[in-house]
């Protein structure tokens, strides 16, 4: 059973939470969509702290993600809308660490394994997820800054934050719907950002994908 677990790819259980929190959270009832939501990306924090395993990071980031984990419940809990921003703030802050850790470990990676895949995959979900909770930043602290967005979303975070998850992966696939517009000056140029990040990473990416394939495969002949 110890063997079984060990041989499951790091970035698996990562990955699932990820999905899990893409899916399922827009639909949570409002009613108890804090609590809910909460304990999914609390999910998201615990299985990005195995994935990101040993090494000089470890110890650093099990910080940053006890700390993370302390001032997104002490938000919820107490109800404080001036703690919103804080724990957006480092919230993303534990984003951007979890994703440069795992690239990180993807360029020192010198095969492609179920497990270097699946770290492809995570980042590009966890800088999606980064991005959101930005323009979750920009809204509250300039409200208008997208025109677009459902009336209750600006007076209800669960409905704000549902909203700019869409617009996120809309913004880093460049499918480009229109429905959810930025409109400040602030928006515009992150929404523009999240675009070109969202493009150069795959381009990046799956060229070092296939080119260590390949030279996995001269290797075995």
């Amino acid at each position: 059973m110890i063997q079984f677990i060990r041989d499951i790819p790091r970035n698996a259980a990562l990955l699932v939470v990820l999905l899990l929190l893409i899916v399922v959270s827009p639909s949570i009832p409002e009613d108890s969509s804090g609590v809910l939501f909460e304990l999914v990306f609390d999910s998201i924090l615990i299985a990005g702290v195995y994935s990101v395993g040993p090494g000089r990071h470890q110890w650093p980031f099990l910080l940053l993600t006890v700390v993370t984990l302390a001032v997104r419940w002490g938000e919820l809990l107490s109800g404080g809308p001036q703690l919103d921003v804080g724990a957006l703030l480092i919230t993303v802050l534990w984003l951007i660490y979890a994703v440069s850790i795992i690239i990180g470990h993807l360029f020192q990676r010198r095969d492609v394994t179920a497990d270097t895949i699946l770290g492809a995959v995570v980042t590009y979900l966890l800088a999606a997820i980064a991005f959101t909770f930005a323009f979750e930043i920009v809204e509250l602290l300039q409200p208008g800054s997208f025109s677009g967005i459902p009336a209750e979303a600006r007076s209800h975070r669960a409905e704000l934050g549902s909203s700019m998850l869409y617009f996120s992966f809309v913004c880093i696939t460049t499918m480009g719907y229109g429905d959810i517009v930025p409109v400040s000056d602030i928006a515009r140029p992150l929404a523009v950002l999240e675009g070109v990040f969202g493009q150069l990473y795959l381009a990046v990416m799956i060229a070092r994908l296939v080119g260590l394939h390949i030279a996995g495969s001269r290797n075995d002949e």
